[in-house]
């Protein structure tokens, strides 16, 4: 059975990213993230892509987006830098 990511404020029973607790556009990302499970997350996504954005195909890819929360594979795709733009009003760019 998937494990089922709901918003992280308490109470909320709204799938992230909850348009009611949405991260303010400069807020700095939590220290509490799991690092590892980030990492793999990365890896996991470029191993899938081949390194090429999984958007447009043409360009290199340079980001780890999450499409839903979560660190499975099928929750993200690797993105290049425009795309990722594209897809998230919030992304940094790198």
């Amino acid at each position: 059975m998937q494990r089922v990511h709901v918003c992280s404020t308490p109470g909320c029973p709204n799938l992230a990213p909850c348009p009611t607790h949405a991260r303010p556009r400069n807020a700095r990302w939590s220290r509490d993230r799991d690092g590892a499970g980030q990492r793999w997350f990365r890896k996991a996504l470029i191993a899938r892509s081949g390194g090429i954005c999984e958007r447009c195909r043409v360009r290199a890819g340079r980001v780890a987006h999450h499409d839903r929360p979560g660190y499975e594979p099928e929750c993200g795709r690797w993105l290049c830098d425009d795309c990722h733009t594209a897809v998230d009003n919030h992304a940094r760019r790198t």
